[in-house]
């Protein structure tokens, strides 16, 4: 962390991770034949983006899986490309992306998606190893750890450079496996990163808003697309503005997401199959603002394979036509089956 006293220097940026661009789940399609979870992902980020745009901040950080996949489709680079050319047009400040583990290729000859983002001005990608990338104007350096340069990391080379006035650390890697992630994530002691030496220390992989220390921070994903959707299901998604003076964080959070709704679990062991079929519809009625168009599980606890069979699967059609999708789950003190 720079030392220098000046403040004639300020800097506001905003810091955003994980979009998953292509994420794919259900078989449901919009209109224009596009999955509809990749679609609300999609929204998230137009959400995003516009938000971006209007808070003006002097530099954007994203800290890696903008892409689901290392082999996005082409709807998917060419929405990506469109959405960040349009942010880069309208906000005259630098962005700087680091790659993740999702879009981190094994095979150095397959390239990085993200590569194609570098050629929008003001945009800066680092993909495959340590990098910085210094702005004048702003009196400010960005530290650069992607995904598949963290096993070479070496604390020794993480120092600020007192020739600016703001080092920031850039990077998508795991601190703690008690926050809501998923797999292939790098797991780094932060005593590694010298968090001592940074103004700010933006990262990604952690799928939830985590104020790790002052300086340090996960600003979560932007929608729900972690193997475990239901630990998120209450939680907000979008991004954070940070003002490097002051120290203030603030959350945006984004507000077109679609629901997700986890019932808590019912145990139906004194239950006959039509008692458990009024059971599911009350709990259904009772979600806020109905059923239709969101994303729901059920768990119900001790009840055998031959009950369940006895359900009316006619009535549990109808509900699940009206949601994206309703997940049900069995429960017994043997064994958890997913059997829709």
């Amino acid at each position: 962390m720079s030392s220098e006293s000046n403040t004639e220097f300020k800097l506001r940026i905003c810091h955003l991770a994980d979009l998953h661009l292509g994420y794919r789940r259900y078989h449901r399609v919009n209109e224009h034949g596009v999955n509809q979870r990749e679609n609300d992902v999609n929204v998230a980020f137009r959400e995003a983006v516009d938000r971006l745009i209007a808070l003006k901040p002097d530099l954007v950080l994203i800290a890696g899986d903008v892409f689901h996949t290392v082999r996005p489709s082409n709807s998917v680079l060419a929405y990506c490309f469109r959405q960040i050319k349009k942010l880069a047009d309208r906000n005259p400040a630098p962005i700087v992306i680091v790659g993740g583990n999702h879009e981190s290729p094994k095979r150095s000859d397959t390239g990085s998606p993200l590569s194609i983002l570098s050629e929008i001005d003001r945009v800066y990608v680092s993909d495959s190893k340590r990098e910085d990338f210094i702005f004048p104007d702003l009196s400010t350096r960005v530290c650069c750890l992607p995904h598949a340069a963290l096993d070479q990391l070496d604390n020794r080379i993480l120092r600020a450079d007192d020739r600016y006035r703001f080092n920031i650390l850039l990077s998508h890697l795991q601190l703690s496996d008690d926050w809501v992630t998923d797999f292939g994530g790098i797991g780094v002691p932060i005593d590694k990163l010298a968090p001592h030496e940074w103004d700010y220390i933006a990262l990604g992989h952690v799928h939830t808003y985590q104020e790790v220390s002052l300086n340090t921070a996960y600003s979560g994903s932007i929608e729900r697309t972690s193997n475990n959707i239901w630990a998120e299901a209450s939680q907000a998604k979008g991004f954070l503005e940070v003002d490097l003076i002051s120290g203030i964080k603030t959350f945006h959070a984004l507000t077109g997401l679609r629901e997700v709704v986890d019932i808590p679990e019912l145990d139906v062991a004194d239950l006959d199959p039509a008692e458990i079929d009024d059971l599911i519809e009350e709990y259904f009625e009772a979600i806020p603002g109905g059923i239709d168009g969101k994303i729901v599980r059920i768990r119900l606890q001790n009840i055998p394979r031959e009950t369940y069979r006895l359900l009316d699967h006619n009535r549990l059609k109808k509900w699940r036509q009206r949601a994206l999708n309703i997940q049900i789950e069995i429960i017994s003190s043997q064994r958890r089956e997913l059997v829709t």
